[in-house]
């Protein structure tokens, strides 16, 4: 939590206990401790106990201080709960310190990227600033949050990522979605919205990556764009944040911008026909893989090499994001032509079509119509940055 503009706590190094401050305000007074255990009917023990700081002071005590001294109990109250609480976070300073190796399994170097840490180094620092990011307490909270995901991971035998890698990308993703501010979802105008969507894809990366996200946060829609994490095989995630407000995160995990619009359609396809209820995460089109996943409490989705797994989910969304793009009845004309596919065939059609070339590219590759390595320079590279 962060402080309201222009205000910040009152946070001493050193907080006194309020015994310190009793002590000064008797001095001040020229009163002394037995006098004042008569004014306020504590024993004398009681009130050296205070001035010592061996005994905590409670509200009825404050009550009682307040009218033998004069100084208000809130403030004695607010006195003694920044002394707690400074105790408190010494000795939970003392546990973590133990535990400061837990930093070492995440990627550091790209949480520094990000902006999360300020450095790369195993510190306590760093624990404390991971524990806020990661909005937990302690490691063994995070850990016993993120294992629901674990057991989803191993059981899609999907991902073969790094677990601590995964849950970092995914919580940049949030965090990022959560502060964005958004117009209530609303599916209707969603799907009026596909032909200008479908329009970008003829954009250069540097527009369309301020206009998409523009206009899906208008429709409920936070998107995010965030920089591929290595050994995490993630190219996208859709999760809903609110019942009005669905988060999808991509990756530039591919580089190139049919990949991409694929993927950013696909995603689409999880907000508009499947359930609120479930997270997805995209492992992404491999070139060459075919195959697909089942689905699990965390539904993992994307090709999986798991010999006939399938997922009717994937398939529906596949789709969706195919003939969002391409329409495939225009496509089977384009492939009826007699003239064979050329660059300049695909210029054409895609002009005709209203997308990308790079678009056509992609999927004439995917339907293996022509080899991987055919028009390549058609298609544009792309990178998100950290900001």
């Amino acid at each position: 939590m962060t402080s309201p503009a222009g205000s910040y706590p009152y946070r001493p190094e050193t907080p006194p206990h309020p015994g310190e401050i009793l002590k000064e305000q008797l001095d001040e007074q020229r009163v002394s401790q037995a006098d004042l255990a008569r004014r306020a009917g504590l024993s004398t023990k009681h009130v050296n106990q205070i001035v010592q700081g061996v005994v905590s002071l409670s509200p009825d005590i404050a009550v009682r201080l307040e009218r033998a001294t004069g100084v208000s109990a809130e403030t004695w109250n607010q006195l003694e709960a920044v002394y707690q609480t400074h105790q408190s976070a010494l000795e939970d300073e003392r546990k973590l310190a133990g535990e400061i190796g837990w930093v070492g399994k995440f990627p550091l170097a790209f949480l520094a990227q990000m902006g999360v840490l300020r450095d790369t180094g195993q510190s306590l620092a760093n624990l404390q600033r991971l524990l806020s990011f990661f909005g937990v307490a302690t490691p063994d909270v995070a850990e016993q949050a993120w294992r629901e995901y674990r057991l989803a991971f191993r059981r899609s035998e999907l991902v073969e990522g790094d677990g601590y890698s995964i849950a970092t990308w995914l919580r940049v993703c949030e965090v990022r979605a959560r502060n964005i501010e958004c117009e209530p979802f609303s599916r209707e105008r969603l799907i009026a919205s596909i032909p200008e969507m479908r329009n970008l894809t003829l954009q250069q990366p540097a527009l369309w990556q301020v206009e998409l996200p523009r206009l899906c946060a208008s429709l409920g829609v936070s998107l995010v764009f965030i920089p591929a994490l290595k050994n995490t095989h993630l190219s996208g995630v859709t999760r809903w944040l609110a019942s009005d407000k669905v988060m999808i995160g991509l990756s530039d995990r591919f580089k190139t911008d049919d990949t991409f619009w694929f993927s950013f359609f696909h995603e689409l396809a999880h907000v508009l026909l499947h359930g609120k209820r479930l997270t997805f995460l995209d492992h992404g089109k491999e070139p060459g893989d075919d195959g697909e996943v089942d689905s699990s409490p965390i539904f993992l989705h994307g090709d999986s090499k798991v010999p006939g797994a399938s997922s009717e989910s994937e398939r529906e969304a596949d789709k969706f994001a195919q003939n969002s793009l391409i329409p495939e009845q225009k496509l089977q004309k384009f492939l009826s032509l007699p003239a064979a596919v050329t660059e300049q065939a695909i210029r054409t059609f895609a002009d005709d079509v209203g997308v990308a070339p790079s678009v056509v590219v992609g999927r004439l590759q995917h339907e293996k119509i022509v080899p991987w390595s055919f028009a390549r320079k058609l298609k544009t590279v792309v990178r998100f940055n950290s900001n």
